[in-house]
């Protein structure tokens, strides 16, 4: 019997070469293109949340009510 030599690696041929780039650049280029819109995305959506809740931060410290909806109430101490 002759042995399994896993490790031997065949030369690939020039038109081999270019049909695995090619193949690869079409198969990478959407996954990337999916990762970069997806991360816009999100970049987005969270920068819109977080200037609605700095604004509504903004809007109750306007009010002058405090937690419990009690308007110019002074605490004794």
């Amino acid at each position: 019997m002759r042995p399994i030599n896993v490790h031997s690696m065949q030369t690939m041929s020039m038109p081999t070469k270019v049909a695995t780039l090619v193949f690869g650049f079409i198969l990478l280029i959407p996954i990337v293109t999916l990762l970069i819109v997806a991360g816009i995305v999100a970049f987005m959506v969270f920068g819109v949340l977080l200037i609605i809740g700095i604004i509504n931060t903004k809007l109750r410290s306007l009010t002058g009510r405090d937690r419990e909806g009690r308007h110019n109430v002074r605490v004794r101490r």
